[in-house]
């Protein structure tokens, strides 16, 4: 091999391994930000109205989140019911806390416990934030693969008190 071909590989094989690197990075920062957030909620009711309760984990060490909003929606997100942007806006999050939130708005749609069923309860962060952030109920009717191996791996790696942040 000549001088300047070994000069190349060598270039071509610090790139690479900048880029796995960097990618590897990448990928882990994007799997704490996806799960950080666990949300969990049960329907109760006060009469006719029925209203969702939260209980809401921020796993993060160094994050603290702010919520915005809530959406619910029925028919695989097809049929929006409401939108609440009062209950929970401007309640901060820090990190490691449980937060439980029992004091939201009534959904105006639903009169009954066979409809909070059906109902899919969606809550967003200040930022925009909302992949992931569906709430884990008796109104979910979906959970992904690729979600649940992620709060699975999550979990695997909190119970052995691995740092990752």
């Amino acid at each position: 091999m000549s001088f300047w071909v070994e000069v190349f590989a060598i270039f071509v094989g610090d790139v690479f391994a900048t880029a796995v690197i960097a990618l590897s990075y990448g990928l882990i920062q994007w799997f704490l930000r996806a799960t950080d957030m666990r949300i969990s909620y049960a329907w109760k009711w006060d009469g006719p109205n029925f209203h969702p309760s939260f209980d809401i984990r921020n796993r993060s060490g160094t994050r603290t989140y702010r919520l915005a909003n809530i959406a619910y929606t029925r028919n695989d997100r097809k049929e929006v019911l409401y939108f609440d942007n009062k209950s929970i806006w401007d309640k901060d999050l820090v990190p490691g806390s449980i937060s439980f939130l029992d004091n939201v708005a009534p959904v105006p749609k639903i009169h009954s416990v066979h409809e909070c069923t059906g109902v899919e309860v969606t809550v967003r962060l200040q930022n925009g934030r909302q992949f992931w952030l569906k709430g884990q109920g008796p109104g979910q009717l979906r959970i992904g693969r690729m979600q649940r191996m992620a709060f699975w791996l999550r979990e695997k790696i909190e119970k052995a008190a691995i740092p990752l942040e």
